[in-house]
Formats: structure tokens, C-alpha cells, sequence
């Protein structure tokens, strides 16, 4: 880990800088054309989270990039280093590093915009009575179910593909990676969803996947046809926390056969 910190620093440091300048400009431009609530919550969930999942993949899809070149993956796989090392270092940056040092950067400019808005922006008064406030990425919704926790277990599983992705593909992984998850995601959709709802008499899922409603004029004579509450837990804790895991294991077999 060391090691790649080192041979890294400067890129990674640039690109941090690169990251809250770009964010800084957003803001600006928002408060310029946006006289009523420029940095509204809405506006800073959005604004987080739609970077996040931009600049996540694209730093995942780069980090076995050296394997893209001839010179560099002889230099990288002769480093003494187990794959399992290699392997850990790749998730402990892409997945628990950069979401750390992602959301610290973050604030930081959000901190420094919503101060600047207080101070300048007329839409907010000086008095108190309607300020901009930094807002709370991981608290989405104030009544029912908070969706932050299930968005960021999509983008850890994102991560790990892309991840893979850097590995699997030597020119041009973030592309590559982004059409075939694409792909996987159409496939997955047309056998879940269009072909049971072609077989099957009319009617569609409800609330959830393993419960189907036969629909009828009467609310009185619809069906549901559901499978055992079980099976349902089962595919939840799959879809939520199986892929990470996959794609870390597929990630290592993969660098362990790779050749130049």
C-alpha cells in the first residue's frame, strides 16, 4: 500500500484539487444563474452523488491501468508481492479509501460554497431567517425509508466491477466495463421482468419480486401469487450484499492468470 502511495501521491493529490475545483465552478455557476436557493439540499444530494458515481468508476477502471501496457505489466507483475496483496491494495484504495477521501473533499468545498453563499448571495438573509445550510448526504428522506445506505451499496458494487474492469480489459476499461455492465443489466431485466410478464396471465409484481398480482376489473377478484417469504430474503441479501464479494474474488483469479 506504501508503495503505490508513493509511486501515486502526485496524481492522486492533483487529482483531489482537480475534483474540488471543478465542484467549486459548479456552485459559483449555480449561484449565478439561481437567484431563488441556489445551494438547496436537493441541489448538494444531487451534486454528491452524481459525481460520485462519474469520478468513482473512472478512478476504479484506472487502477490496474499499467496491465494495459506491455512495459509497465512487466514492471507491475514482477513486483514481489503476492496477487492476494496486489488484490487488497486495489480494494482497500478504489473501495474504502475513496469514498473517505471523496466525501472529505466534498465537504469541504460545500462548506466553503454555503459559507460564501451566507455571506453574498441575496437569496440568503444575514438575519438568520433563510440561510444555506450543509446538508447531509447520507440522510435522504425524512419520513419512510433513508435510500442512502442501498445507493452506496450500489456504488461499492459499481466500484468492484470497475475494479475488475481495469483488470479484465487492457485498453479502454471504463467503456468496455460501462457497456458490458449495461448489457448485464438488460439481459437481467428482460428475464426477470419481461419474460415472466409475457408468460404469465396480466398482471405485475408486488412489492416485491417473489410476490405476482393478477389483475382484474374487481379490486375483490385479483390474485397474488407469491413464493415463500424466505425466498424473497434470500434474493434481497443477494442483491444487496453478494456482487461486492464476487467481483473481489473474480478480480483476484483474474490477476492471478493474467499474462503479458
Amino acid at each position: 500500500m506504501a508503495k503505490h502511495w508513493a509511486e501515486n501521491r502526485r496524481r492522486y493529490l492533483l487529482s483531489i484539487v482537480a475534483f474540488m475545483s471543478l465542484i467549486m465552478v459548479w456552485y459559483v455557476f449555480v449561484m449565478l444563474t439561481d437567484l431563488q436557493d441556489p445551494l438547496a439540499k436537493g441541489l448538494q444530494h444531487i451534486t454528491f452523488y452524481f459525481s460520485l458515481f462519474i469520478v468513482g468508476p473512472f478512478y476504479a477502471s484506472q487502477f490496474f491501468k499499467s496491465l494495459g501496457s506491455k512495459s509497465k505489466a512487466v514492471d507491475y507483475l514482477m513486483v514481489p508481492s503476492s496477487t492476494l496483496e496486489k488484490t487488497i491494495v486495489g480494494i482497500f484504495y478504489v473501495v474504502v479509501l475513496f469514498p473517505i477521501v471523496f466525501t472529505a473533499a466534498f465537504y469541504l468545498v460545500d462548506a466553503i460554497a454555503v459559507s460564501f453563499a451566507n455571506l453574498f448571495h441575496p437569496s440568503y438573509n444575514t438575519d438568520g431567517a433563510n440561510v444555506a445550510q450543509i446538508t447531509n448526504v447520507f440522510h435522504l428522506n425524512d419520513d419512510g425509508v433513508n435510500p442512502a445506505p442501498y445507493i452506496l451499496l450500489l456504488f461499492f458494487a459499481i466500484q468492484s466491477a470497475f475494479l475488475l474492469g481495469s483488470v479484465y480489459f487492457a485498453q479502454y476499461s471504463y467503456v468496455k466495463t460501462a457497456i458490458s455492465l449495461s448489457l448485464v443489466c438488460l439481459i437481467v431485466a428482460f428475464v426477470g421482468i419481461y419474460l415472466p410478464g409475457e408468460s404469465m396471465p396480466r398482471g405485475g409484481f408486488y412489492k416485491s419480486p417473489v410476490e405476482y398480482m393478477i389483475y382484474s376489473d374487481n379490486w375483490e377478484d385479483r390474485k397474488m401469487v407469491a413464493l415463500p417469504g424466505w425466498i424473497g430474503e434470500v434474493l434481497k441479501y443477494i442483491f444487496l450484499y453478494a456482487f461486492h464479494p464476487i467481483f473481489w474474488v473474480t478480480t483476484y483469479f483474474r490477476l492471478k492468470e493474467k499474462e503479458v
